[in-house]
């Protein structure tokens, strides 16, 4: 049996992740503390460091009365702990007419705050010609995010990079700056003052303290400038744009202003299209999977240990650890192409909370597509002297909500740990992170569980984390463990258990339910609907509730064991105080499915694996199926078709079906592809337009016209063998793909109604054998002819339905 000890030390909860001893590297057992008979020991029996305040010169009222403020731990609403959670959608890159439905997508997936980058080349391409117009309606969108109750933090620049042409710098100023840029130069000031000027006039009115939703300005990208950020944020300010928090990124050792100025902002990829090689992922990108206390790229055991030199950074201890770039997925390069599912981006973002996050930001959350500008494409290339040739159109990114709005699996998986920081991330905002002393010795090390506690001594949250993006973890069996806690020492669970290969997951240390204290549970709590607490089991982990007898009612169970979870599984907690709640226990696949809302009149739980909005008093369902179904507790009276669904009522929500047939013809043979031209490092370049036409295949696709009536979205999903594809409508290029393994997915609705009229062209250009490319494992074309692959194996048209609910009363409409 694997026993492990945790005992939780003051001093640890300041501490680097490398400075407790790690395990001996020649010790094999899955587990090290089991080796003889060795146990983890850290302490949580003394009192806490104070949090700080007073030093971060930040936060602000609204004319509401609503406070934002910070502290050395983490950030507060009208004085409670707040643990955000932040997507990026940056609003040029996607349709002004779908902007409301996103934003409807983004809250309903647990988004609360929408970061958005300001990319200056968009709205300065020609130098003095300003434009905010249609997709570049700054001024509107951020009126939308108002709309839906949510927040707002402007990525302003001047740089953003964010794969954009000059990292957002237009042509005109870099020719009249050259490189006396991003420092305290002129003209460069003069003409930053000007494009921020700009900004604050999209944003008057708008800012938190005007009563709108801006809480936040990120002002540059990146920079290892300390004094020219504050130059920044003096600009910015003397505009007028005041907001309550002026963030920057703190990663690859940023240098962070003195005086508490700026909140630095972290985050972590699991892989990155940027990474030089093709021969494998990118091995580093493992550090993103395990426990640590290091803000920027948490690594383990000896890696993390300080070396002579390494910059200080103990002024980290006034700052809450935030994140604004936690991968929501990945973009492809035309040399790298990595592959991430929704296991990759759930698991980095559970270790981060487990690791001290209080500010759950991604990037993206949501994704888009380039413009091509008036003067030039609008996407990175090499060409322009940045590292990478990016798409010129595509910046899907693998979000959790793709270039059409596309809901990924990834958007569910991320949802169920939104649910519960929506309900309980105040509880678990005050609670540092703390390490045991035996862990991880290496990247290489699969034996040693990944595992972490938030505590404050008594109360907490237990982490786990068994999954490694492309690199398979073994299971871990016998596992307990042990806490000690000021108020003596915590055993759990009851008996050992199997921790699978894959699994991720956090579980309650002395949580309260109603006024009950659960001393722990081994299910992980999902959310809260009035007096019910909802968990979800873990597959393969019994579920088990133990309660602090002397704060039951008397006579009341405080174990509640073998229960079978699902959406009958509830349990009633009478506690002495007089009060009584429930726990109600879904099984995993239900949380994935879960969603909360104040709906018709009071807080209900939904369950569907459709896609919910919640507009209003109205419910709209949206699927790829035209069968689509709900289930609802508490239920409300609806006309539509029901039945029984444990505590729920299931509720079917048809639409009429509507079958699209498309038809594909190979209009041009692709020649032979060329050689791939490299670098001296052997970095690939994309090839140019005229090598592209001369050597791609071509064909035709036909669309109904009547397809996209009534603004249906109709998604073509393109199964092909390649390097590049590109998509036109008539002449007009309007989507591309570098050939990654997965299907390419393109949203007709977009281009209509021209679509319908003239069909799309697509173009393919051949995948040459042995490319200097990385694809992921298991990616490559089934098949090389000739030595190269080109070819398509299927193109499938898939309409989506809405069902829109309005609530009791008449029968619902739908299409």
């Amino acid at each position: 049996m694997r026993f492990l000890k945790l005992r939780v030390t003051g001093a640890l909860l300041a501490a680097a992740l490398g400075c407790g001893p790690a395990a001996p590297a020649a010790l094999s057992a899955p587990i090290r503390a089991a080796a003889e008979g060795g146990l983890l020991t850290l302490d949580a029996s003394r009192p806490l460091a104070p949090v700080e305040t007073g030093y971060l010169k930040m936060g602000g009222r609204n004319p509401a009365g609503t406070e934002l403020g910070v502290n050395s731990r983490y950030l507060t609403r009208d004085g409670r702990p707040w643990i955000p959670v932040m997507g990026e959608f940056q609003y040029a890159r996607y349709p002004r007419g779908q902007w409301d439905e996103e934003l409807e997508k983004m809250k309903a997936g647990g988004v609360t705050v929408v970061a958005t980058y300001v990319f200056w080349i968009y709205h300065e391409e020609t130098e003095g010609k300003f434009d905010w117009s249609g997709d570049r309606d700054l001024a509107h969108f951020v009126d939308l995010c108002a709309k839906h109750g949510l927040y707002c933090v402007a990525r302003i620049g001047p740089w953003d990079h964010g794969e954009v042409r000059n990292g957002g710098f237009p042509d005109w100023l870099l020719a009249k700056c050259g490189k006396a840029v991003r420092q305290d130069a002129e003209p460069y000031l003069t003409y930053v003052r000007r494009y921020y000027g700009e900004v604050a006039r999209q944003l008057r009115g708008r800012l938190w303290k005007d009563g709108g939703p801006v809480i936040g300005i990120q002002l540059d990208n990146e920079l290892r400038n300390p004094g020219h950020l504050l130059t920044l944020k003096r600009i910015a300010v003397g505009l007028g744009l005041d907001v309550p928090y002026y963030t920057m990124t703190g990663w690859d050792r940023a240098q962070v202003p003195p005086g508490g100025e700026l909140l630095p902002l972290f985050g972590g990829y699991p892989d990155g299209f940027w990474i030089s090689g093709v021969a494998d992922w990118d091995r580093n990108g493992r550090k993103q999977y395990f426990f640590g206390l290091e803000r920027d790229d948490s690594i383990v055991g000896e890696d993390l240990k300080k070396k002579p030199g390494a910059p200080d950074t103990s002024w980290l201890s006034h700052y809450p650890y935030g994140a604004c770039e936690i991968g929501g997925g990945m973009e492809v390069s035309y040399r790298r192409r990595p592959v991430l599912g929704a296991d990759d981006v759930a698991a980095e973002a559970l270790t981060k909370l487990g690791s001290g996050s209080n500010l759950q930001g991604y990037y993206v959350y949501q994704g888009g597509a380039d413009k091509i500008g008036s003067l030039s494409p609008l996407n990175e290339t090499r060409a322009t002297g940045y590292p990478n040739d990016m798409p010129e159109i595509s910046y899907d990114f693998q979000a959790p909500l793709g270039e059409y709005g596309q809901r990924r699996p990834s958007y569910g998986a991320l949802r169920i740990q939104h649910l519960f920081l929506a309900d309980f991330g105040a509880l678990l905002a005050p609670l540092p992170a703390v390490l045991p002393a035996v862990r991880p010795a290496s990247l290489d090390d699969h034996a040693t569980l990944r595992w972490s506690l938030r505590s404050d001594g008594r109360h907490g949250f237990l982490f786990v984390n068994n999954y490694q993006h492309l690199d398979p973890l073994p299971a871990h069996d016998e596992v307990r463990f042990q806490l000690h806690l000021a108020d003596g020492d915590l055993t759990l669970p009851r008996a050992p258990i199997r921790i699978r290969p894959g699994a991720y997951f956090l579980w309650p240390v002395h949580f309260p339910v109603g006024g009950a204290d659960l001393v722990y549970a081994t299910a992980q709590p999902l959310c809260r609907v009035g007096n019910c607490w909802v968990f979800f089991a873990q597959p393969g982990i019994p579920a088990e509730f133990v309660f602090d007898p002397a704060t039951l009612a008397p006579g009341a169970p405080a174990r509640r064991s073998g229960l079978e979870p699902g959406a009958g599984a509830l349990f009633r907690v009478a506690a002495r105080d007089g009060t009584e709640a429930q726990v109600l226990l879904l099984t995993a696949q239900q949380a994935a499915q879960a969603w909360k809302a104040r709906l018709w009149g009071q807080e209900r739980l939904f369950l569907s694996e459709d896609g919910l909005l919640f507009e209003g008093d109205r419910l709209r369902v949206q699927s790829r199926r035209w069968n689509m179904s709900f289930s609802a507790w508490p239920a409300p009276a609806l006309a539509l078709h029901h039945s029984p669904d444990g505590l729920f009522t299931r509720f079917a929500a048809f639409a009429r079906p509507a079958a699209v047939e498309v038809h594909w013809r190979r209009t041009d043979p692709a020649g032979e592809a060329p050689p791939v031209r490299v670098d001296a490092q052997r970095a690939a370049y994309a090839p140019d337009d005229a090598t592209f036409d001369a050597s791609a295949g071509t064909w035709h696709v036909d669309v109904p016209a009547d397809a996209l009536k009534g603004g249906r979205q109709v998604y073509l999903s393109v199964d092909y063998a390649g390097d590049i594809a590109r998509a036109y409508v008539g002449d007009q290029l309007v989507d591309d793909d570098f050939f990654s393994g997965r299907t390419w997915e393109i949203g007709l609705r977009r281009f209509a109604p021209q679509v319908g009229e003239k069909g799309l062209t697509l173009k393919i250009l051949p995948l040459r054998q042995g490319a200097p490319i990385y694809l992921a494992p298991g990616k490559l074309p089934a098949s090389f002819q000739d030595g190269q692959a080109i070819g398509i194996g299927a193109i499938y048209a898939s309409p989506e339905y809405e069902t829109v609910v309005a609530g009791p009363g008449p029968s619902p409409s739908g299409k």
